[in-house]
């Protein structure tokens, strides 16, 4: 590391009292290249007829990282999450990436699935952006089972106005518990107009894996 950019992640650091948990570098949410190591992607796999590419099963430090990107106030450590996912998959024959949106009336102070969709933008070169909003107030899918997922309402999502009309579309999420929610987007972008061509989540449920073992 050159001079001029330890000086600069001091500065950061002063200014943003933060370290990378892995190898401890001041004022970085988390490496890149500490992250990689991480991540174990499973099996191809699919939601009907919609790839998904997950960086590994919801367990461990991979779900560790979850929990602090949607609680810990850090948007910048979806980014970097983003871009470790963009540097093992390679890029997608797609348009624009669109996260799956935050409920409506989340005190969250940022999309977390937008976070990692706009990492896993800089590593493609593909354009990231909200492109879909909730149709209305619903409990977050984190307070419901797994039964309870899987009833959510086909319209469950909107499109934003013409956002995804005539595009590829990659959908982005930050977990896979059923896949219900990605299917209902994938839905969503059809009726929009759109091509829904992959699925992308830093973790997936082991359930998930399970009910989509050997589906290709």
């Amino acid at each position: 590391m050159s001079t001029l950019e330890e000086l600069f992640r001091f500065t950061a650091h002063l200014l943003w009292p933060r370290a990378c948990p892995f190898c401890g570098a001041l004022g970085e949410s988390a490496c890149v290249l500490c992250l990689l190591p991480c991540l174990e992607p499973p099996m191809p796999m699919e939601l009907g007829s919609l790839p998904l590419w997950s960086g590994g099963e919801h367990d461990g430090v991979l779900r560790e990282l979850v929990l602090a990107l949607k609680y810990g106030g850090d948007r910048s450590l979806g980014v970097a999450m983003g871009r470790a996912l963009g540097r093992i998959f390679p890029r997608p024959d797609a348009d624009l990436l669109v996260p799956v949106p935050l409920h409506r009336g989340s005190e969250r102070a940022y999309n977390q699935s937008l976070a990692l969709a706009a990492g896993a933008a800089n590593e493609w070169g593909i354009p990231a952006k909200e492109g879909l909003v909730w149709s209305e107030r619903r409990e977050e899918q984190t307070s419901l089972g797994q039964e309870e997922r899987k009833m959510m309402p086909r319209d469950v999502f909107s499109p934003v106005t013409k956002s995804v009309a005539g595009k590829r579309i990659v959908l982005v999420d930050d977990v896979a518990t059923t896949g219900t929610t990605l299917e209902r987007a994938a839905e969503t972008v059809r009726r929009g107009g759109g091509d829904p061509v992959l699925a992308l989540s830093w973790t997936c449920a082991p359930r998930t894996k399970e009910r989509m073992r050997g589906v290709r």
